[in-house]
């Protein structure tokens, strides 16, 4: 299992300095996890109700569907 990290909320753009209580989604596929942080609450449900439209920094696809972890 591979695990990539997007430290760059993708709603706002803000590359996030530390990670350590952010909240987060992490979208999976067969063999990789993507983890998602976002800088609130607010833009990880911005994020939820659309992922497709949020470009991410980092990776240029969505390895799966995104899903709460709390």
């Amino acid at each position: 299992m591979t695990y990539r990290i997007e430290a760059t909320d993708p709603v706002t753009g803000t590359s996030l300095k530390q990670l350590m209580s952010m909240p987060y989604v992490i979208e999976s596929a067969e063999n990789e996890d993507l983890i998602i942080y976002f800088e609130s609450n607010e833009t990880r449900e911005i994020y939820i109700q659309n992922p497709d439209i949020h470009k991410l920094e980092h990776y240029n696809t969505h390895p799966g569907s995104p899903h709460i972890v709390s």
